[in-house]
């Protein structure tokens, strides 16, 4: 089962991870095989309702090695519109200049945001990861914080879940060309709660939902 771990994970917040995943197996890696230089990030857009393309809703900092996307317009809450507590964000990454006979797949994700629970009320999390040239080959980390106290919840959290070795989705095998392939990363979050239960994730005066993620290489 993959390591899910909250930080920091305040008396009355649990967290729960259950694994998921669609692919096949794989060989035992080692994350210390990568390719010199780095491949680069030639293109990147993004869809869903947490971030729409018609607004400047993403802040893209780093590279390859090291990128985060702040999600300005992210924001889930409960409301008697349904729609209003389940929020997701999608990635499509066009990545190219890596060297020949090697493939790369999702490993960690760093998830963070400003969380608000009334007591009973729970957010679930989803990343998904696949490349589009094999779009049935998915790989989905999962995972609920809950609120399990007598008070209302209200701070900054962050979630960091690994991927298991033999559950993280390859890229196609680089060629000469260096082409990696469309890399595509779809965030989502659902609050659940009953009754007049209060649930928020998002933002706050000083801080925007966000995600991380890093990689692991093999040679092919």
């Amino acid at each position: 089962m993959r390591v899910t771990t909250l930080i920091p994970l305040l008396s009355g917040l649990a967290a729960a991870a259950p694994a998921r995943t669609t692919q096949p197996q794989h060989q035992q890696l080692t994350t210390r095989d990568a390719p010199s230089p780095p491949p680069r990030i030639a293109s990147v857009s993004y869809s869903g309702s947490g971030c729409p393309s018609a607004s400047p809703a993403v802040d893209r900092s780093g590279g390859f090695d090291d990128i985060s996307l702040r999600l300005n317009s992210f924001e889930a809450r409960t409301s008697t519109n349904v729609a209003d507590s389940s929020v997701n964000c999608q990635a499509h990454l066009t990545i190219d200049g890596s060297a020949a006979g090697w493939q790369v797949g999702v490993k960690d994700v760093y998830v963070k945001g400003h969380l608000v629970l009334d007591p009973g009320a729970s957010l679930d999390y989803y990343v998904t990861s696949f490349w589009s040239d094999s779009a049935e080959k998915t790989s989905t980390i999962d995972g609920t914080l809950s609120n399990s106290g007598s008070g209302r919840l209200e701070q900054d959290v962050t979630a960091h879940s690994t991927v298991p070795d033999a559950q993280v989705v390859y890229s196609a095998c680089t060629g000469s060309k260096g082409t990696v392939g469309l890399l595509n990363v779809n965030f989502r979050v659902a609050l659940q709660a009953d009754g007049a239960q209060y649930g928020y994730f998002g933002k706050d005066s000083d801080t925007s939902a966000s995600e991380s993620w890093s990689y692991v290489w093999r040679r092919c």
